[in-house]
């Protein structure tokens, strides 16, 4: 009867142990109020200067709506760091979602 519980109980412990933990929330993916800026650089383009001081590179531009210089914007976007670009101002991002604040 003991040998049975033991079994158990360590078959319950083992299972237990490669659950781990729960996944962390995506590291890649940001969320930040900005300022739209047209950079004048490489040919220009649309970008968003977020409020923590990083420049926000949209791999698909801006949508034309949000093609304001001075717009204030609350962005959630996927850093793409597997994508190449030729502005170099910042971070190349995935917009998930964009509005005007």
């Amino acid at each position: 009867m003991h040998l049975r519980v033991s079994v158990v109980v360590l078959l319950v412990m083992s299972l237990s142990a490669c659950a781990g933990p729960m996944a962390p929330e995506d590291q890649s993916v940001v969320s930040v109020n900005g300022t739209v800026r047209f950079m004048t650089f490489e040919g220009g383009f649309w970008a968003v200067r977020g409020d923590d001081n990083v420049t926000y590179d949209p791999i698909d531009g801006l949508p034309v709506a949000f093609q304001v210089e001075g717009l204030r914007v609350r962005l959630k976007a996927k850093r793409r760091p597997d994508v190449g670009g030729v502005h170099m101002a910042g971070p190349i991002v995935e917009i998930i979602t964009i509005a005007r604040l």
